[in-house]
């Protein structure tokens, strides 16, 4: 299990080794909050969607999806501040060049396989 910093009161871990042969990156997660059984686990797609002996799970994008709408809608009330106003300039930012890894992908015809574009 890798620790991971957060700036946060909870504590985050990667919860399964890394995998070379998929990028390197761990593929679940923990997050703990409060209490020591008060934890949420974060599973990632792990191999191409839909084929036998993947797992499947979230993608990049939909946590940055939840984070933009978050970050907008306190934006949009009474929690509105420059902090977060940076944060979700980079979040939407970040989003963008996951469409543009995406769309590489698609074009060389290597999304959904262990390859690199």
């Amino acid at each position: 299990m890798k620790a991971l910093a957060v700036t946060c009161p909870a504590a985050v871990a990667a919860i399964d080794d890394p995998d070379p042969n998929a990028g390197g990156a761990s593929h679940k997660y923990a997050i703990q909050f409060g209490g020591p059984t008060e934890v949420c686990v974060i599973q990632f797609q792990h191999g191409p969607r839909g084929v036998e002996g993947s797992t499947p799970g979230v993608f990049e994008d939909a946590l940055l999806a939840i984070l933009e709408d978050r970050l907008a809608a306190f934006q949009a009330g009474p929690f509105s501040c420059t902090e977060n106003a940076n944060a979700l300039t980079a979040i939407r930012d970040a989003r963008a060049f996951q469409a543009e890894r995406t769309g590489a992908r698609i074009a060389k015809g290597v999304l959904g396989l262990n390859e690199k574009h």
